[in-house]
């Protein structure tokens, strides 16, 4: 039980990086962050049965976020899934799913299961699941497009989770008290976040460690943590595939 990392690329992969992506691994099924890549082979890959996802939160509409849903979904209606599956984010990123899916005429596959749309308000501490041992809240954040950040609640610990966003007060407040951040580090562009910008969110919202993700193809490990640490004095770490967040 816990939270991994699948990915931990921004838009760009390289060879040892896949698109950034997140489960969370409860008794009562796994919950899908992003849907970039494949993120078949990725659960697999990681002994993760994809038959228990019970559902899946896309944070935007960009491609690297979501370009995977129509494979994902395929794969499991071959595997002859039959139980529902939910899908949450902001109403803005569903409506790109689901145009994306109706190019594959998903709604003909014979025996296709349910899938319960879930439209996130862009609000504060919006709720977007609470059954058995996990607690999901999403804030809108400072992107491109609307982005819904995420807060994780597990009898493990609590997460937080950035999406694509500048450094923002509603990230830190999101973020406040938790045992790991797990924020994006692409760098100074509008509308993400260098390292430093990371460190000052994770201070501000007294989290006790970093996870830095969203990297840049080939980044420099020891350098992006250096400039996080010119912000937030605990500790910081480079995410990676594969890695247990919580």
């Amino acid at each position: 039980m816990g939270l991994w990392l699948l990915g931990t690329s921004g838009a760009v992969p390289d060879g040892r990086r896949d698109y950034v992506s997140l489960v969370v691994e409860a008794a009562d099924g796994l919950i899908l962050i992003e849907a970039g890549g494949s993120p078949l082979h990725r659960l697999r890959r990681m002994g993760l049965d994809p038959m228990r996802l019970r559902g899946i939160f896309l944070s935007h509409r960009h491609p690297d976020h979501l370009s995977g849903l129509p494979g994902l979904l395929m794969g499991l209606w071959l595997l002859r899934r039959a139980d529902p599956l939910w899908i949450a984010g902001p109403e803005d990123a569903l409506e790109r799913a689901r145009a994306l899916l109706d190019l594959f005429e998903w709604r003909s596959w014979a025996g296709m299961f349910p899938v319960d749309w879930r439209p996130i308000p862009p609000e504060p501490d919006s709720m977007v699941e609470a059954s058995g041992s996990v607690r999901l809240l999403a804030a809108p954040v400072v992107h491109s497009v609307p982005t819904l950040a995420l807060r994780i609640e597990l009898p493990e610990g609590t997460a937080a989770y950035s999406a694509d966003t500048e450094p923002c007060p509603a990230m830190a407040r999101l973020s406040r008290g938790v045992e790991v951040l797990i924020h994006e580090a692409t760098g100074a562009y509008p509308g993400h976040t260098p390292p430093e910008g990371a460190g000052r969110i994770a201070r501000e919202a007294g989290a006790r460690r970093l996870i830095l993700v969203h990297l840049p193809p080939e980044v420099d490990g020891e350098a992006w943590i250096a400039r996080a640490h010119e912000t937030f004095d605990g500790p910081v770490e480079i995410g990676w595939d594969g890695m247990r967040a919580l």
